[in-house]
């Protein structure tokens, strides 16, 4: 007999004791009776019965059923899961069923669709005739390759099956043998900075070596990853690709499918089903998927032979995840390549300050590629629009910037104007009285969304229509104040009609399908002008772009959070490296109201480096990270009166438990003080010692349950203060 401690998916920090008939490994998949209802849980630990003595046994439940072999929790993933609960002080219960898909937490046995598309087949030497154009397309294309279905696909433009049927019997084709996974089609040749990038890597594959490898925009960081893949791939093991937006997987998976047409190549984000999230997470288990393309939970997956972790756009906040389980993937995936012993690479032109404070430290090592990898093409010019000189129109936008695009439109070259505001306007006020547009749900203004006249809050998503009078004083006449996408939008299509103007945001890109229509008309050059926010500014490579004009940009300069300046800087950085990335030339027009400002200053020469000592040197004398390392203790409550009372019983707790070098800050309420109807404060933890800073931690967690009243979350490395 034996006694099993059992995670659930309830919301406890505990874990539970169930009886078995036989010993059950770490993981193993169980179905268990909590509080008259059966449960799925996955087993802790399991010791003999005689060595448990916390509760009489014929006080604990059997366990019902033990699920296959199959759906047992890999080893690999406890381990991950156990430090991911140390480390961010999560209940390990949350953060196992937080990591895993979700058809493994249902009652029903899940069933693991098998993968139909490992048979391939060429095209025999016989007559081929058809009156369909289509179908002659199709067979000359495939004359010359091996193909399996998701290739004929992606030529035919349909699902295949009922063509190969025809075809396999017709005798037009024939079954034949895989070829190797790492099969290129057109390699591209490295230049010197690549190749000794490739060669240098290539010789510490089976160790753990942490490698930045930073590189300007367009510098063929890509180009590195695909070679890198190729020596795994040659070596039967396999590859993790995270990457910060669900929107830059398509484009960089299509790049890798391409390049590795018959490697097993999977795509992991919040739009893949259920059904396929498990067959992923299975094909990636036992092997049969070489490559995962995937945004921060990717980082959970197990793998039978995993070779490398490449960690593309490092620097993105989008790998930390901001409720729940507060990780941050670029740290697992560190400390997860470091475990198995193989190498991770961090690519980023912007990288992380606490990123290359590690390479100062001499933790990681530092790749650079200073130029751009076509000979022809050029890091853009950087000019300042003084503000005080050229005021703006209605729309934000001022002259010397309309000259600039109107020549660019002369040109047939595209454009981009960068807002970093979606919307019509952020406020709808009322001059009379000075009524504000205000959500009822949180501390923000509503958003005025012309095409839709709704006023709509971008935190909780409450949305209304637009009051025909003001509220309070019933004036008629409501003004707009400021900028959004949408306005402009509208400006530049009046104001260049001629030209076809695209806006890019969150309200046009919701789903996967409108983010590849529109990528596929900029790349048949069917766009003149974008209109976008910062999700074009990660990642994307259109040729024909030579202009990008930022408006809207001081008020990082002024912000409370002490990261504003670096993430503008990355911002900045990243938007102006869209410009000629091919042969033509780029230009980049910032506005301005502070040309002499450091920051703008150090984005006109492209000095990185003179940016980072720049800020370091800041950080140190202020004693911010990565000088020191934070931790938020954030509390939540219906009632404003319990917040407070929270807030308050917080700090005495707080400062009760012994915090030699820790620094304990004022519980104080948040800056966003309502959040989705709920009031919201904060503590501040500092400490120079890690390790001090978990003990202390781990002292607090134990009284934090005697807040009454609250929701308590514990925020390790916040990205905001």
């Amino acid at each position: 007999m034996y006694v099993c401690n059992v995670l659930l998916d309830v919301p406890l920090r505990l874990s539970y004791s169930y009886l078995s008939q036989s010993f059950l490994h770490s993981g193993s998949r169980v179905t268990v009776k909590f509080r008259n209802k059966l449960h799925i849980g996955f087993i802790a630990s399991c010791i003999n019965a005689n060595h448990f003595n916390e509760y009489p046994l014929d006080k604990l439940s059997p366990i019902i059923a033990v699920s296959e072999n199959q759906f047992a929790l890999p080893q690999q993933f406890m381990s991950l899961a156990k430090f991911t609960s140390d480390y961010y002080h999560h209940p390990l219960s949350s953060t196992v069923f937080a990591g895993i898909p979700a058809l493994l937490k249902k009652l029903a046995e899940p069933v693991i669709t098998e993968n139909t598309d490992n048979h391939y087949y060429k095209i025999n030497p016989v007559k081929f005739t058809t009156r369909s154009p289509q179908l002659l397309e199709l067979y000359n294309q495939l004359q010359d390759i091996i193909f399996n279905a998701t290739i004929m696909r992606n030529y035919y433009g349909k699902n295949p099956r009922q063509l190969i049927k025809k075809w396999l019997a017709d005798g037009i084709i024939s079954g034949c043998q895989a070829p190797h996974p790492a099969t290129e089609h057109h390699p591209l040749t490295l230049n010197d900075e690549q190749q000794i990038i490739v060669e240098q890597i290539s010789q510490q594959l089976n160790q753990f070596n942490a490698g930045i490898l930073y590189g300007v925009t367009g510098s063929g960081k890509t180009e590195v990853f695909l070679h890198l893949i190729k020596e795994l791939l040659l070596k039967n093991q396999q590859i993790l690709v995270l990457v910060p937006e669900i929107n830059l997987t398509p484009q960089l998976a299509a790049r890798f499918q391409q390049r590795f047409p018959y490697a097993q190549i999977k795509i992991l984000n919040s739009e893949v089903t259920d059904n396929q999230r498990l067959e992923i997470w299975h094909s990636a288990t036992n092997g049969a998927c070489q490559i995962i393309l995937g945004t921060r939970l990717a980082v959970f997956t197990p793998f039978q032979n995993l070779g490398i972790i490449i960690v593309d756009e490092e620097h993105d906040d989008s790998f930390k995840q901001n409720d729940g389980l507060r990780y941050h993937a670029r740290d697992l995936a560190v400390w997860r390549a470091k475990t198995i012993h193989i190498p991770i690479l961090l690519a980023s032109a912007t990288p992380s300050l606490e990123t290359l404070y590690n390479y100062k430290q001499g933790k990681y090592q530092l790749y650079k590629l200073t130029r751009r990898a076509k000979p022809q093409s050029l890091l853009p010019t950087v000019e300042l629009i003084n503000l005080q000189h050229y005021p703006t129109n209605y729309a934000g936008i001022s002259t010397v910037a309309l000259e600039a695009l109107h020549n660019c439109l002369h040109r047939k070259e595209m454009a981009l104007v960068f807002i970093n505001r979606r919307g019509y306007a952020p406020i709808i006020t009322c001059y009379d009285c000075g009524w504000v547009s205000e959500c009822r749900y949180c501390s923000s203004k509503m958003v005025y969304h012309h095409n839709k006249q709704q006023l709509k809050c971008h935190h909780c998503g409450y949305q209304t229509i637009i009051p025909p009078a003001c509220p309070k004083c019933h004036n008629q006449y409501l003004h707009t104040i400021g900028h959004g996408t949408q306005k402009l939008e509208e400006f530049l299509q009046q104001h260049f009609p001629t030209a076809n103007t695209v806006r890019v945001d969150r309200d046009t890109t919701k789903t996967k399908k409108a983010w590849e229509q529109l990528y596929k008309k900029i790349a048949d050059n069917q766009v003149d002008i974008l209109v976008g926010t910062q999700m074009l500014a990660k990642g994307h490579d259109f040729p024909n772009l030579t202009l990008v004009i930022g408006l809207n940009l001081d008020n990082a300069l002024f912000s409370y959070d002490f990261r504003a300046s670096e993430d503008m800087f990355k911002m900045l950085t990243q938007v102006t490296g869209r410009a000629g990335r091919a042969e033509k030339s780029g230009q980049v027009y910032l506005q301005t109201n502070y040309p002499a400002h450091p920051i703008y200053q150090f984005i006109q020469q492209h000095d990185f480096n003179g940016f980072i000592n720049y800020i370091l040197h800041e950080r140190h004398q202020n004693k911010l990270p990565p000088f020191c390392h934070h931790v938020l203790i954030r509390l939540s409550s219906l009632k404003e009166s319990a917040l407070k009372q929270g807030l308050h019983d917080l700090h005495h707790i707080s400062k009760a438990i012994p915090h030699q070098q820790i620094t304990l800050f004022a519980a104080i309420p948040a800056v966003m003080y309502k959040l989705h109807n709920r009031y919201r404060g904060q503590m501040l933890i500092s400490s120079h010692n890690r390790q001090l800073l978990h003990q202390y931690l781990s002292s607090l967690e134990q009284q934090l349950h005697t807040l009454q009243g609250v929701t308590i979350a514990i925020d390790v490395d916040p990205l905001e203060v």
